[in-house]
């Protein structure tokens, strides 16, 4: 099976995501691709930036908020000191993969002309979008078997983003990562693989992102050697029982933090 990597640069989750793929999948990767356009801040451009930081702080809680902003400061540091001076190495995912010996490529747009140009030639089986784009149908073509991205929920339902948030907000009891196929549509392509996780009242945030990230390693190898075989079965994106979460605002933040301070105070409560 020959692999091409789309992703972002983000030290959070995605960087250690990706090197376990290529850990695990070397052999088959032909093509690694640092989309540098878009990151984990991208949002629509009539939202408002500051408004989301705020947001995302009251989710987070300021402890999470402060060391996730510190770890995201020092990676770009470490960054610009890397290609400034060479006294450290390069700690982005593109530089690693180069050291694996896979073909690496910096493009801003996947499905630009010259970067289809350069995806088509590496003729991939699957394509594996980590990255912020919206992948057009010009680039979902050109993969033999197509293209599959990592979803933090169990998918039909809670498509779209932030969705461990949106799990805790509506008191789902339970969650996942799905593994699916990528089309035109937002997160509703086949899925071909699931793992499933009770939600416990404990759970944050920051807890149920952790442990997403701790199933998708083997979620997608898993998903990787499933489409190996021919006729592998596909579970249903059934459209009928999707539901969609938009960003949140701070309104709906701000109602989260509230009830996380309300169950915390209950938990001692109980235990107390």
């Amino acid at each position: 099976m020959r692999i091409v990597i789309l992703a972002m640069d983000d030290p959070l989750y995605t960087n250690q995501f990706i090197k376990q793929i290529i850990d695990k999948k070397q052999k088959d990767i032909v093509g690694f691709f640092y989309v540098s356009k878009g990151n984990r801040m991208t949002i629509r451009k009539d939202q408002s930036r500051i408004s989301y930081m705020f947001a995302l702080f009251l989710i987070m809680g300021p402890v999470y908020f402060i060391l996730n902003s510190l770890t995201t400061l020092r990676h770009k540091f470490q960054c610009v000191l890397s290609q400034k001076t060479r006294l450290i190495p390069d700690p982005m995912v593109k530089a690693y993969s180069e050291k694996k010996g896979i073909p690496s490529f910096q493009i801003g747009n996947p499905d630009h002309p010259d970067s289809l140009c350069i995806i088509r030639d590496l003729r991939p089986d699957v394509i594996i979008n980590q990255s912020q784009s919206i992948i057009k149908k010009s680039l979902i073509d050109i993969a033999q078997i197509g293209v599959i991205n990592r979803h933090n929920a169990l998918l039909p339902r809670n498509r779209g983003r932030l969705t461990p948030f949106w799990i805790l907000y509506n008191n789902e009891v339970e969650t996942g990562v799905s593994i699916h196929f990528v089309n035109e549509g937002i997160d509703d392509g086949d899925i071909i693989i699931q793992k499933k996780y009770k939600v416990r009242e404990t759970d944050t945030f920051n807890s149920l992102v952790k442990k997403n990230y701790k199933l998708a390693d083997s979620a997608i190898i898993e998903a990787l050697d499933k489409l190996s075989l021919k006729n592998c079965t596909l579970i249903q994106n059934d459209i009928n029982q999707a539901t969609y979460n938009t960003t949140p605002d701070i309104r709906h933040a701000w109602t989260y933090r509230k009830k996380r301070i309300l169950s915390r105070w209950n938990l001692k409560i109980k235990r107390g």
